[in-house]
């Protein structure tokens, strides 16, 4: 599962609420310095979710074991999103 949202203060809200309930995940934002690892991660099937901002994982990653993509809040610009 790929979970997008624009804003990484709510993938921090939806990460605390994982890390409660023990539910593996990986973490892309701005933030992330190694890329490889999550996305190995996630590709490999080490973990069933990965939480990526729109901006920083929306472009540039062929993420093909995702089944299910979700979009948690729609970004104004559609595009973006078919992107992602």
């Amino acid at each position: 599962i790929l979970l997008f949202s624009q804003f990484t203060s709510m993938l921090a809200l939806i990460e605390e609420e994982l890390q409660q309930r023990d539910i593996a995940y990986s973490l892309l934002t701005g933030d992330t310095t190694d890329r490889r690892t999550p996305v190995k991660d996630f590709q490999g099937g080490k973990v069933p979710l990965f939480l990526i901002s729109l901006k920083a994982g929306g472009t540039g990653l062929n993420l093909t074991a995702a089944d299910t993509v979700i979009h948690f809040d729609p970004w104004w610009n559609p595009a973006v999103e078919n992107q992602a």
